[in-house]
């Protein structure tokens, strides 16, 4: 009897057991080990929560400003998951002498918190320090603020000078028929300073007051041309004592003839020391001397002032102001009167 009673409490036991036991083993099937990192501390948690966000809730942990995860809160947690949190911190800010404390993320590189402090203050600063290094908690961040105004000026708008080609006029003068003027703007610039000296300005608009007025030259391009040969050698123009058949080429007073640019040393100034203007013309002076007056078919009154390599014998070579003059003449043969 002693034994039946023993053995029906037995069973009795392992039914209610196994009516509480296994619904609590069906239950851990959904619970799963998560790996929580605050600060470089791992804690391992066995846990049910299905997302960060309810993870967080379980374990009552709370986010507060410039804290950060490395995961989202929908984000779903399987075992194994690693939840790392990395709280903020504060940094000493000195603007110019004035000290504020400042919550920052872990792992902010300098660069990233000036331009984020710039943007909240609308302000810009000056820092003489590494861009790249990181923020650790208790630095001082030493910055100087820029000074900014808005600087209104009026400027000149200089002039062009056009010219004019006329057979009005003999080769190698000029007529200004129109006085040159310089045009007026107003140029408004955002100024940065730091301190008193100034850093960098920015044009934030221009207005026109008065446009420029161009300068006009009339250029002749009319040439004298001698007579027939009177008893003599008197022409109409000119007397002469001596003409010469030669071939004419032009030269300008830029590197592509002489090999020089304005502001070289001997820009534009002859063999004779004479600056080089219409008129002055670069001869061999075995055959013509320098400082002979010269009429030259074509091209008018001259003075032989200069030489050149490749003048030689019966060659000239005209001095011409611009290139597209220099072209246009070419290579021709021309009639050289040395003058009386």
């Amino acid at each position: 009897m002693k034994k039946r009673m023993g053995l029906a409490l037995f069973v009795t036991s392992f039914v209610i057991f196994a009516s509480v036991y296994v619904p609590v083993m069906a239950g851990d099937t959904d619970a799963r080990t998560v790996f929580f990192i605050e600060n470089g501390v791992s804690t391992p948690y066995v846990t049910t929560a299905l997302t960060v966000r309810d993870f967080l809730l379980e374990r009552g942990i709370t986010l507060t400003p410039r804290d950060t995860l490395n995961m989202e809160y929908a984000d779903t947690l399987e075992s194994g998951s690693k939840v790392e949190l990395k709280r903020g911190f504060y940094v000493s800010v000195s603007v110019d002498g004035d000290i504020q404390n400042v919550k920052v993320c872990q792992d902010t590189p300098m660069g990233t918190f000036i331009k984020q402090f710039e943007e909240e203050r609308n302000q810009e600063f000056y820092y003489t320090g590494s861009l790249v290094e990181i923020l650790a908690p208790g630095q001082t961040v030493v910055l100087s603020a820029y000074r900014a105004e808005t600087v209104t000026e009026e400027t000149e708008i200089p002039f062009d000078t056009e010219t004019e080609e006329t057979a009005d006029l003999v080769k190698g003068t000029e007529k200004v028929i129109q006085e040159g003027q310089a045009g007026k703007k107003t140029v408004t610039y955002k100024v940065l300073y730091k301190g008193d000296e100034e850093y960098s300005r920015e044009v934030i608009s221009e207005d026109i007051n008065s446009e420029p007025v161009n300068k006009i030259v009339e250029v002749g391009t009319a040439q004298p041309k001698p007579a027939s040969q009177p008893a003599g050698g008197q022409t109409a123009n000119f007397s002469y004592s001596r003409v010469y058949s030669m071939v004419a080429t032009a030269y300008t007073a830029g590197p592509e003839s002489t090999g020089k640019s304005p502001g070289s040393p001997g820009y534009g100034i002859t063999a004779s020391g004479m600056y080089v203007k219409p008129g002055v013309v670069a001869v061999d002076p075995r055959v013509i001397p320098l400082g002979t007056r010269l009429y030259v078919e074509g091209y008018g009154y001259s003075i032989a002032a200069d030489t050149g390599g490749a003048i030689k014998g019966n060659r000239i070579d005209l001095y011409m102001r611009t290139l597209s003059e220099a072209y246009r003449w070419g290579r021709r043969t021309v009639k050289v009167y040395v003058l009386d």
